[in-house]
């Protein structure tokens, strides 16, 4: 774990590594939308702008793209493979919680100090891995596009001598409505497993998706229902996304979700998160910020709610090579879970 005098600044500590990037010269570039579009992460966002302004040299691009999301004909019968990746990368982490153990060290109830077990306490430090992920999409009738994909990662912390495995896999079924209107239909499994406990979730979830322009951006915003089954117990969310490429500023992006309150499970009932992606020093650069709340379960009598709050920085150093740094603070109505946490984590491609 990180010294508790860092780790009680862990705000400023954050704050302090985005200075650099705040402060550049570079920091004055502006993109105009469709680079910012190209930066959001977003293929149909990024089409949909090649589409628009029609920039010099992009063709290939924007047909690739297009391509991908089953909007082109190219006279092949259907299923038509239309992409796929297998790729592997080592993985080199810092985690103030690896084992997703309880923060504190003891808990007070009725004036009673009770102590939480050396072994259920959370444990930080550098960790080791690697990680792989593959992908396939196919064309099963023209606009409708099925994608698949899978992702693992495996975790060593030579410290605390402490693993950590997660898989996750899913699949959506994708129809293109015309006028850049789509409509998608997913599903999913996700697996988790630490030296004190395993997870798993399984979700489906129908969105739609409108690709607009207004005030001079270029808008992608989806509306969509998830549902969502865990071991002890299952929840619904209503989810809005909106993507944003803004000429001058960058790629904005805005997640909003709610969930059911599920009694007995500290569940996620609130989720909001905002970003920007933008070049400096022609590099992309994201700052993000989210907040989270936890409710329904209660512990010795005392309701439990958390409030997470994270902040964070990805920088792209290299085509290849990511580094990712955020600072995470836990606020709980049990002190005991109260927790302020930094990640680093370096990512190759």
């Amino acid at each position: 774990m990180l010294p508790a005098s860092w780790k009680a600044g862990w705000r400023a500590w954050v704050f302090a590594s985005l200075l650099p990037c705040l402060a550049s010269p570079a920091w004055a570039e502006q993109p105009d939308r469709t680079q910012a579009a190209l930066m959001s992460g977003s293929p149909r966002l990024a089409g949909f702008a090649l589409m628009r302004d029609r920039p010099a040299g992009r063709a290939p691009l924007l047909a690739r793209l297009l391509h991908h999301e089953g909007m082109l004909r190219d006279g092949r019968p259907q299923p038509v493979l239309l992409s796929r990746h297998l790729t592997a990368r080592p993985l080199l982490r810092w985690d103030d919680n690896i084992n997703g153990g309880i923060p504190g060290e003891s808990l007070t109830v009725g004036g009673i100090d009770l102590t939480v077990s050396p072994e259920s306490r959370a444990r930080g430090g550098l960790v080791l891995g690697l990680a792989a992920s593959a992908g396939a999409r196919y064309r099963l009738a023209p606009g409708r596009v099925l994608r698949l994909a899978g992702q693992a990662t495996a975790v060593y912390s030579p410290r605390h001598d402490l693993s950590r495995q997660d898989l996750g896999l899913g699949a959506c079924l994708a129809q293109h409505l015309g006028e850049w209107r789509f409509v998608d239909l997913c599903g999913g499994y996700a697996f988790g497993r630490t030296d004190l406990s395993e997870s798993h979730l399984a979700w489906t979830g129908l969105r739609g998706t409108r690709l607009f322009e207004a005030a001079g951006a270029l808008h992608e915003m989806s509306l969509g229902l998830r549902q969502t089954w865990r071991k002890d117990y299952r929840q619904a969310f209503a989810d809005l996304s909106l993507g944003s490429a803004v000429s001058g500023i960058g790629a904005v992006g805005l997640q909003l979700s709610a969930g059911e309150r599920v009694a007995g499970h500290n569940a996620i009932r609130y989720r909001a998160g905002l970003s920007l992606t933008r070049p400096i020093g022609n590099r992309p650069v994201t700052l993000g910020i989210g907040w989270q709340r936890e409710e329904g379960s209660a512990v010795f009598g005392t309701p439990r709610r958390d409030d997470v709050r994270t902040l964070g920085i990805e920088v792209a150093l290299t085509p290849k090579f990511t580094l990712l740094l955020a600072g995470q603070h836990r606020s709980s109505t049990v002190p005991m879970y109260d927790e302020n946490r930094v990640m680093l984590d370096v990512r190759w491609r």
